[in-house]
C-alpha cells in the first residue's frame, strides 16, 4: 500500500460508520456515519455505502488516488472463495451478495471483507486492549452476540470459515443469544417486572440502583460466564474483550461472569476479561488492518 492512505468501514443493520487511517494507521478525522436502510435492494445500499464513504474520504481531504484499499466489516459469515456474504437479519436483501467484488469495482482500490465481530477482535488485538497477547477473544454484545478470534496476531477463522459463531451455542433452554444481548436485557426486564423497556432503559434504570435492573445485569453475567467458560477451557486465551453496545455495562456483568468463569476453568488458567480499550472505533480499526 506505500504511502497510501486507507479506509474503513463497519456496515451495520442501522448504521454505516466509516473512518480514514493515515499510511500508519493513525486515525484521520472522525468517523462518518449514516443511515443503512438495510430493506433497500442490494444495489441501493451499495449506493449508500459509497456516499458514506465519499464523504469520510473528503471530510478528511482525501482523493480517490490516495485511497490505497478499503477493508469492510459486515454483520454475518462470509463466504471468502467466492466474496460472497451470508443470509443475514441486518441485511436480509443481500443473502449470496457479491459486495466486495461490486465495491472493488465501483471504488477501483483493492476490498478486504470480513465477519464484523472478527473486526472488532481484530482491532483490539492490534491496537487496542489485546495489545502484547499471543491470543485474543473480541465478544461483541449488542443486537446480538458476536465472537473473534485471533492467534499468533492472525484472525482463526476455522476449517468452514464459521468459527466464532457462539451466539449460536444452546444454554439452558434457548439460544446462548437469547440470555446475553440488548434484546436478552429487555426480555428479562419485562419477564422479572412485568414492565416494557428497551436494552438502554435497563441500563440506565441499573446505573441507579434499580434491584430488578441490576438483577437482570447479574443474569446476563451469569450466562455470559457459563458460555464463555467452554471458550477458556477450549482455547486457553490470555485476554477476552467486551465491546459492543450492552457492553457500555460491563462493570454491571462482569462480576457475575468471572464467579461463573471461576467455578468451571481449570485451576492454572489466567485468562483475563475487560472491556474494551477502543469502544466503536474497535472494528473500523480491525477493518483497517485486514490484509489481503
Amino acid at each position: 500500500m506505500g504511502n497510501l492512505c486507507s479506509a474503513a468501514i463497519d456496515l451495520g443493520g442501522t448504521k454505516i460508520i466509516s473512518a480514514c487511517f493515515s499510511p500508519g494507521m493513525e486515525l484521520l478525522g472522525r468517523p462518518v456515519e449514516t443511515p443503512t436502510r438495510a430493506r433497500s435492494r442490494p444495489g441501493e445500499i451499495v449506493d449508500n455505502i459509497c456516499s458514506n464513504l465519499e464523504q469520510s474520504l473528503s471530510l478528511n481531504g482525501i482523493s480517490a488516488k490516495e485511497l490505497g484499499r478499503l477493508g469492510l466489516g459486515v454483520p454475518t459469515t462470509i463466504q471468502y472463495e467466492k466474496g460472497l456474504i451470508d443470509l443475514s437479519p441486518n441485511l436480509p436483501t443481500m443473502s449470496d451478495f457479491p459486495l466486495g467484488r461490486l465495491l472493488e469495482d465501483r471504488l477501483g482500490v483493492p476490498v478486504a471483507m470480513e465477519n464484523d465481530a472478527n473486526c472488532f477482535a481484530l482491532g483490539e488485538a492490534v491496537h487496542g486492549a489485546g495489545r502484547g497477547f499471543s491470543s485474543c477473544c473480541g465478544i461483541t454484545l449488542g443486537t446480538g452476540l458476536g465472537l473473534g478470534i485471533v492467534l499468533g496476531g492472525e484472525l482463526y477463522r476455522g476449517s468452514s470459515c464459521c468459527a466464532g459463531e457462539i451466539w449460536k451455542s444452546w444454554h439452558g433452554d434457548d439460544l446462548l443469544e437469547n440470555h446475553a444481548s440488548g434484546p436478552a436485557l429487555a426480555g428479562r426486564y419485562l419477564q422479572i417486572t412485568g414492565n416494557a423497556c428497551s436494552g438502554e432503559q435497563v441500563y440506565r434504570k441499573a446505573l441507579k440502583a434499580e434491584p430488578e435492573a441490576l438483577e437482570v445485569f447479574q443474569d446476563l453475567g451469569r450466562a455470559l460466564g457459563q458460555g464463555l467458560s467452554y471458550l477458556v477451557n477450549i482455547l486457553d486465551p490470555g485476554i477476552v474483550v467486551f465491546g459492543g453496545s450492552a457492553a457500555q455495562a460491563f462493570d454491571l456483568f462482569i462480576g457475575p461472569l468471572e464467579e461463573e468463569i471461576a467455578r468451571y476453568r481449570v485451576a492454572r488458567n489466567a485468562t483475563r476479561f475487560v472491556g474494551s480499550a477502543l469502544g466503536k472505533l474497535a472494528p473500523l480499526f480491525g477493518a483497517a488492518s485486514l490484509k489481503g
